[in-house]
């Protein structure tokens, strides 16, 4: 059960982030984003550990059988049932009002109801860390993080695990094939629904047989791309770190943008600390939290540390990063200097494995947290059960016509509008781990005892 929750997870998490994302970091960033990817990995693991631990640690149960946990589920539950100290109160806090000075700053660069909208969310943050910072009650503050958290995430879903995977894939498409758009988009909207209707038990059968396929595949694909270019890995590589901190390869040689896009696109690519793989793994038979935690942990290392850097590396080590592509057909352009066609095709079946399995992990991950809003505003569990079947067949209509949108919409807007919500639903998870860290350390001291 923890191989298939494991590549579940993987599935969610490895997607055209590791091909589309990384390509777009370079481009924007310059070869020193593939560092600060590699850096938010390292970090990631051990947001993702405490993300597996209290999503396990505070689920419970659908109508349908199915076990339901996230971040909603550790933010009310364990806020309400847990002592919170007041030391990690004040950081929470502290937290919250850098996160709302940060969007107030970003809304003056917006204009209209985007303005409008981004400076309620400020006042909202500001109002929940004067909640914290004043000791005052942290079960309403949990309940209210946690349906911020679950709308953000609702939201997010038809983002990162939707459009922008359709997205990714219908570009691919037209340069390798030229295929419209439109019809990738129907073709795409078909097949995920078939999946989708049954389930975390069919999502994790699908992936179970896609995730060590696409990652063999690529893996190979990459590896011949060094292979032919070994001569030029050392300075590629020389190149990646020295940008990372000179910022040479962007205008301006601004660091800050080497960083900010390498960050992006590593959240982006490996979701640490968005609050999404617990979802899956509150699903998992396991007898601790802590050794569940363990198995999430190696979602970020497979995902950044080893997939995306395929990518950067031949990205960098070909030269193609200096055509002024971006997205799929930059990474198209690595794999053709290559391979030629071939490499081109090659990295559009991994765009297809990669964005497929994503979105239907996704699609998994939002109804969750449609799930979550659902029965708070229903209230009456029974009325609740009784609707949840029909919530379930309109979510699942509604998100592939999103993917068809997602394949023909503008690239800049689709991936501005999943930043904006990664973003958005990052603060409440994070403040919650801090809230939370010593339920985390007492987990992990008890495995460790018992496992030494």
């Amino acid at each position: 059960m923890c191989q298939k929750v494991l590549n579940a997870t993987i599935a969610g998490t490895v997607g055209i982030g590791n091909i589309a994302g990384v390509a777009t970091a370079i481009a924007a960033g310059g070869p020193g984003a593939m560092f600060w990817m590699w850096v938010t990995a390292l970090v990631g693991m051990a947001t993702r550990y405490s993300e597996g631990l209290l999503g396990v640690a505070f689920r419970s149960k659908l109508p349908d059988g199915t076990m339901i946990g996230g971040t909603f589920n550790f933010l009310e539950r364990g806020l309400a049932e847990e002592e919170i100290s007041p030391t990690f109160r004040t950081i929470a806090g502290l937290l919250i009002t850098l996160f709302a000075i940060f969007i107030g700053y970003e809304a003056t660069k917006l204009s209209g109801g985007l303005m409008v909208l981004a400076v309620i969310i400020a006042i909202l943050f500001l109002i929940l860390a004067l909640y914290l910072l004043t000791g005052r009650s942290l079960p309403t503050l949990g309940k209210t993080l946690a349906i911020l958290f679950a709308l953000f995430a609702a939201i997010s879903a038809f983002g990162i695990g939707n459009m922008t995977q359709a997205n990714s894939l219908a570009l691919g498409m037209k340069q390798a094939f030229n295929v419209p758009t439109w019809i990738t988009g129907v073709f795409f909207a078909f097949i995920t629904f078939i999946v989708i209707v049954g389930g975390i038990k069919r999502i994790g059968e699908v992936a179970e047989a896609l995730v060590p396929f696409m990652a063999i595949v690529y893996f190979i694909f990459a590896i011949g791309v060094w292979i032919k270019y070994a001569g030029q890995l050392p300075s590629a590589i020389a190149l990646i770190f020295k940008d990372a901190f000179t910022g040479e390869a962007v205008a301006g040689g601004a660091v800050g943008t080497v960083i900010r896009w390498g960050v992006a696109r590593g959240l982006f690519s490996n979701e640490a600390g968005l609050g999404t793989a617990t979802f899956v793994h509150a699903t998992a038979r396991t007898d601790h939290p802590s050794r569940q935690a363990h198995v999430a942990m190696l979602g970020p290392f497979i995902d950044t540390i080893l997939i995306c850097s395929l990518t950067g590396i031949s990205i960098v080590a070909t030269g193609a990063w200096e055509t002024g592509k971006t997205s799929t057909p930059l990474t198209q352009e690595a794999f053709a200097r290559a391979f030629g066609h071939i490499g081109e095709i090659m990295v559009v079946i991994g765009v297809i494995l990669f964005a497929y399995s994503t979105v239907l992990a996704w699609s998994f991950y939002g109804r969750q947290n449609i799930m979550y809003l659902a029965k708070w505003i229903e209230g009456n569990p029974e009325k609740f059960a009784k609707l949840y079947p029909r919530l379930h067949l309109i979510y699942n209509l509604l998100f592939v016509v999103f993917l068809y949108i997602g394949a023909t919409t503008a690239l800049e807007n689709v991936w501005t509008f999943s930043d904006m919500m990664n973003g958005l639903m990052a603060i409440p998870n994070l403040v919650g781990l801090i809230l939370l860290a010593t339920v985390i350390k007492r987990y992990t001291d008890e495995f460790v005892s018992a496992n030494p």
